[in-house]
């Protein structure tokens, strides 16, 4: 009988990075600009000036936040899916080897 030929390791599983953003992802929620910074004509007096700066000053604080939550999103996503690929590795290279104790008639 005509044995089958030996399976070799797959080191492709580490380049191949699939994961689920339902699993992976917290939401991150992008702030939206001030409508004071966007209307027409000049600020009507010092009070309407200092309130549209102190916006814009918590606007920029929210974007850096936003930022800030979609690197930690990134690297929690490339973080599972390293991990992931390490076990998918592994199972793959289990069942190789489990193959071929079987091919080999043990």
């Amino acid at each position: 009988m005509r044995r089958p030929a030996k399976l070799a390791t797959a080191a492709f599983f580490g380049a191949v990075a699939t994961f689920s953003s339902s699993e992976v992802f917290a939401y991150c929620s992008e702030p939206s600009a001030p409508s004071c910074a966007s209307r027409f004509g000049e600020f009507d007096d010092e009070w309407e000036f200092d309130r549209c700066k102190r916006e814009m000053e918590s606007y920029k604080d929210d974007v850096e936040r936003f930022i800030g939550c979609n690197n930690d999103e990134a690297e929690a996503a490339i973080t599972k899916a390293r991990d992931d690929n390490e076990n998918s590795t592994s199972e793959y290279n289990d069942a190789v080897e489990a193959f071929n104790r079987r091919a080999r008639g043990g």
